[in-house]
């Protein structure tokens, strides 16, 4: 989900400073809920969790950047104005990828934070809108969504494009309504992509040359669980990703909990966070399971949280 920030990243208005502050001490004191800490409860609209040697990155689209996070106090790793970060994976030589989803562009960044290159063209010199999410494609490139507009009554745009290992950017995918996180499937024979305005998740068959075959529906989020009371129609699959455990994690924006999901599409738990708004999921060591979400993503200061949980 996103909202659009107006002011500088690196400016907080003093509208909401007050709320903003109460739902931070809260968030602080620890538990969130049933065996879920949290790690930053002042995260500024937090997304895109990844866990690297020892430290958890994670970026705030609110904020100045990526943060980085290794026990101890989080501390801002990398920054650029006017960015509006919403991913970040790791890419080529150990270095990170970050989607900057308000500038339409992608910048690569080196182990010291230092900027390497930044995309805003495919290879045929076409851009792109909103570059939202990432999932390796086993090959040492990644797959992203470039959702589009965040709008119900705007024009379906979305793409899922292909970054390879040796720097070539081409659209695979088009006309998707709000692609946003994506993972392969278990055998590593699908893409998986969550079509956040149309409330579902489609499948894409994995070609020999890393291309896309026909999309098919893979679940949609009502035959998963019953709609949440009261939601919005932006309720949807935000984040997505394929856990150490063999089941799928969806971030259910809107709804407060993440859905576990096998590979029958039945419902194996769900894990509840306080942030209504859940934006991202990624893993640690064993089954650790990091949670990024968000309080009001409609207002600055854009409150959230960023939480771990382990079964």
């Amino acid at each position: 989900m996103r909202s659009p920030i107006i002011d500088d990243a690196l400016k907080r208005p003093a509208l909401g400073v007050a709320f903003f502050l109460l739902v931070a001490a809260f968030a602080t004191l620890g538990d969130a809920r049933g065996g879920t800490t949290v790690v930053d409860g002042n995260a500024i609209y937090p997304e895109g969790p990844l866990w690297l040697d020892g430290v958890l990155y994670y970026v705030e689209y609110g904020g100045p950047g990526v943060k980085a996070w290794d026990g101890g106090r989080p501390r801002i790793h990398w920054s650029r104005a006017h960015c509006g970060p919403s991913g970040v994976i790791l890419f080529g030589d150990h270095h990170l990828l970050i989607a900057c989803y308000d500038s339409n562009s992608l910048v690569e960044i080196d182990t010291s934070g230092k900027t390497v290159r930044v995309i805003d063209r495919d290879s045929g010199g076409k851009p792109f809108i909103g570059p939202n999410d990432f999932t390796a494609d086993g090959r040492g490139g990644v797959y992203l969504s470039a959702s589009g507009v965040y709008d119900l009554a705007a024009p379906i745009t979305g793409k899922i494009l292909h970054l390879t290992a040796d720097g070539r950017l081409v659209a695979l995918a088009d006309t998707i309504h709000y692609p946003n996180g994506l993972t392969r499937s278990r055998d590593g024979t699908q893409l998986l992509v969550a079509e956040m305005l149309a409330a579902r998740i489609l499948s894409f068959p994995i070609l020999p040359d890393g291309g896309l075959g026909e999309r098919h529906v893979w679940a949609r989020l009502q035959d998963i669980i019953a709609p949440t009371t009261h939601a919005d129609a932006f309720n949807g699959p935000d984040g997505f990703k394929l856990g150490p455990d063999g089941n799928y994690y969806i971030a259910q924006n809107g709804s407060g909990r993440v859905l576990v999901v096998d590979g029958d599409r039945h419902l194996v738990r769900t894990v509840e966070v306080d942030t209504p708004y859940v934006t991202n999921v990624n893993f640690g060591p064993g089954a650790t399971l990091y949670i990024t979400g968000v309080f009001d993503p409609w207002k600055e200061p854009y409150p959230g949280a960023v939480y771990r949980w382990q079964p």
